[in-house]
Order: C-alpha cells, then structure tokens, then sequence
C-alpha cells in the first residue's frame, strides 16, 4: 500500500516544531554562559573545570554521540519517538543539573544533555529530507536551522531574566531536594517546560522514506558493509563537502569566539556591550542569511540547476572573505560590527545550503549517519581549531594581545580561498552523484 504524502501545511508544522526543539536545546546548551561566576563561586571550580563544563561535555560528547545514534535514524521506524525520547533526557537532564553538589554530579548532567541534543541533529535532518522534495528542501531546512542563532540569542536574554528574578527572591528550600540557589533555580526553570514539547513530538507522523540507491530500494536496514561501500563508491564528493564544511566552521567558530574580545581590546567597549552588540548581530543577520541561502537554492533549482547548492557555497565563501578581512582592521568599533553584520549575512547563507547538500546526494537510509558525520567534524575541526588557532596565531606569531585583529584578518584571507577551490574540485563528483539520484527516483517509480 502506498503511503500518502503528506500535506504541504502539515510538513511546515513539522518543520516549525522542529524549529522550537532546535530553539529548547540551544537555550538549555548556553544558558549556563550566564552563570559561570555563580557555579564557580558554590561549587568551587576553576576555570578548566568550567570549560569542561560548557565545551567537552556539551559540544564535543554531543557530535561524537550523534554517529551511533545517526545509524539508530536510519534503521529505525518512528523517527519522531527518537527525538520526543531525547528531549524529554536533555530536558531532565538540564533540570537535574539544578541539583548538582559538585563538579562531578554537574558534568554528568551536562553530558547526558548533550546525548539527549545528540538525537536532534540527524532525526530532523532526515526527516525535512523526507518530507520536502530538493526544491524546497534547503530553505526548509534554512527554517530549522534559525534554531540556533535565536535559541542562543535567547538563551542570554531569558536566562538573565530568570536568573535576575531568582538572584531577586534568593534561595529557597524545596522539599526532598533541600537548599536551591538561584543559579540551580534557573536549571529548573529552562529545563522542564521542554517536555510539553517531547509530547507533540511523538506525535508526528513518520514520512515515506524516498531516495533510495538501487541496489537498496525496498531494504529496510544498510549493514555497515553495505555502508561503507557505498561511502567508498563516493569518497571524492564526501571527503571534499565535508572536509570543506568543517573548515568553513572553523572560521565562523573561531570567529564567533574571538569576535567580542577584540572588540573590547581594540575598541575599549565593556563586556556587557560588546556581548550585547555582537550577539544581536548573530541574531538577526544570522537569522536572515539562513533564510536568503536556503530561499536562493529553491529558486536555481526549480530554474533546472542540480548543483545550485554548490555553486552558493563557492560564491558566498568567496565573497564573504572581503568584510571578514577587512572589520578588525577598521578603526572604529562600529565599522567592524557593520562589516561582520555583513559577513554573518552572507556567511550564514551556507549553513542549510550545506546540510541540504549533503541530502540531496545521500539516500534516506543513510542521511542521518552522514549527517551526524558532518556534525561530528565540524564539531571537532571548529571547536578544536577555530579559537586555538587565532590564539595561537596571537600569541606565538604576533607575541602581542592587541595584535588579536591581525589574526582574525588573516585566517579568512587563508582558509576562504582554499574552501573554495575545494568546492570548485567537487562540482564534478557532486554533479555526478545527483544525477545517480535522479536515476534512483526514476526507478523508483516505475
């Protein structure tokens, strides 16, 4: 019996929920950035402890856990059972870490967030894969993504509300649970609501699962010799979309990390206003670029480009180089937001540009796994790389704190133009593998 599609209205619905999931874990992921001074001052901590705390536990665990959970996506037959099951562990999880007594107690509840976030990435992914047709896939998934940049931009905006008002009434006694301090008060706050969420999750109606190569049309599970075949059939199209991905995330991490103290060691701003200036910035230019990119791949491609996806990547990382070498080295703090207002617009535009891509050329039995390999290596070259690098370019290079700007001048200067020549090189691969996809959908319907 062939399933029916679903309708265009409920498949936005799906994407709009997926939307406020993205957003919940965003919050629940950075709002502890706001309390650093509190959990150090009660738990006694320094500052490696916090950074394992707010990085290692969260970030890295999160892409590293993805992998086996990703395999999990594309043999399993209710994605959306697998995403409700994970929000309700990160949702408790950021509860309990309201709980924590100790630096041990406090990292094991932000590792099990950052498993329970782990299952977000690759369900949704593979399910706006299977819900919206490469048309208007990129810009579907330019919706989803907008999670992020809001989720993080509210993370400090609700979070300085709630931990203002709970500072404001001080600390209570719950019964069972004892003692609560405003900042584990805050924990509770964020966390729970979350679950209503994992409620209308479950719900959602699992999609018919399309683009499948022919050598695996009716099979219902790839063994992972299957798996590694067909990655090897592919290897020069993935190796380069992926290699190229995580290198624009070390820019746009390293970036997006140094970004607020050169402001303030260039330009003299406080900590409250560059925070305050940049991640607005992050907000709404962020917000918009994610949208133009995923909106200008809908539009090449229903005008017959297949490769439109690539051939955005090449110019937007191209262009975007111009406004990222360029603001450090302007002489006053406003011209250096303007033009990294313009660089995040432009630079934004790739982040669901690149997903989409990287669906468009994979099966549906196989997107939450390269998916989850995506976010693994971007997770590990950005985060591992993207600030250790202009610190050390800083530090070793230019032997000067006030030097920061030339390094993040330069590290655009390098890596834009190599990104792009990477891209270049996988137009024919990638050319290739989306025309063997529109041979499996013809396949299909015969």
């Amino acid at each position: 019996m062939v399933q029916k599609p679903p309708s265009v209205v409920y498949s936005w619905m799906v994407v709009i929920l997926l939307f406020v999931c993205y957003t919940i874990a965003a919050i629940d992921a950075k709002v502890m950035t706001l309390m650093v001074a509190d959990v150090r001052q009660d738990l006694k901590l320094d500052d490696f402890q916090i950074s394992l705390l707010q990085g290692f536990a969260t970030v890295v665990l999160v892409a590293v856990a993805a992998v086996p959970i990703g395999r999990i996506v594309d043999n399993g037959r209710n994605r959306g059972k697998l995403l409700a099951g994970g929000i309700v562990l990160w949702c408790l999880a950021t509860a309990a870490s309201g709980l924590s007594r100790s630096f041990g107690h406090l990292f094991a509840a932000r590792v099990a967030v950052g498993i329970g976030e782990s299952t977000l990435g690759p369900t949704a992914y593979s399910l706006i894969s299977d819900y919206f047709e490469p048309r208007r896939r990129a810009f579907a998934i330019s919706v989803f993504a907008l999670g992020y940049p809001v989720g993080g931009g509210l993370a400090l905006v609700i979070g300085a509300y709630v931990l203002q008002a709970a500072k404001a009434y001080g600390a209570v006694i719950l019964p069972v649970i004892g003692l609560v301090q405003p900042w584990q008060m805050v924990f509770f706050i964020v966390g729970l609501p979350g679950l209503l969420v994992a409620v209308l999750v479950a719900l959602i109606r699992e999609p018919q699962r399309h683009a499948s190569p022919t050598a695996v049309i009716g099979v219902q599970r790839m063994t992972l010799r299957e798996t590694g075949g067909f990655l090897a059939h592919r290897w020069k199209v993935y190796s380069s979309l992926i290699g190229s991905v995580s290198l624009l995330g070390m820019l746009a991490i390293g970036t997006a990390i140094w970004y607020p103290t050169f402001l303030i060691r260039t330009y003299g701003m406080t900590a409250t206003e560059a925070g305050y200036s940049f991640g607005i910035l992050m907000i709404v230019c962020g917000g918009l670029g994610n949208l133009t990119g995923g909106w200008f791949s809908g539009f090449f491609m229903r005008r017959g480009h297949p490769a439109a996806n690539l051939n955005i990547m090449t110019w937007v990382t191209l262009v975007k180089v111009a406004p990222l070498v360029v603001g450090p080295l302007m002489p006053t703090a406003g011209g250096a937001l303007l033009l990294m207002g313009i660089a995040t617009f432009i630079g934004q535009g790739t982040n669901s540009v690149a997903l989409a891509s990287l669906q468009d050329i994979t099966p549906s039995r196989l997107r939450g796994q390269m998916t989850a390999l995506m976010l693994l290596c971007v997770t590990l070259v950005g985060t591992a790389l993207g600030s250790s690098v202009i610190a050390a370019m800083t530090q070793f290079v230019f032997h000067d704190d006030g030097a920061l700007r030339y390094s993040l001048a330069i590290l655009p200067a390098i890596i834009g133009p190599a990104v792009a020549l990477m891209f270049v090189l996988a137009r024919k691969p990638y050319r290739a593998a989306m025309i063997e996809m529109g041979e499996w959908h013809e396949k299909k319907k015969t």
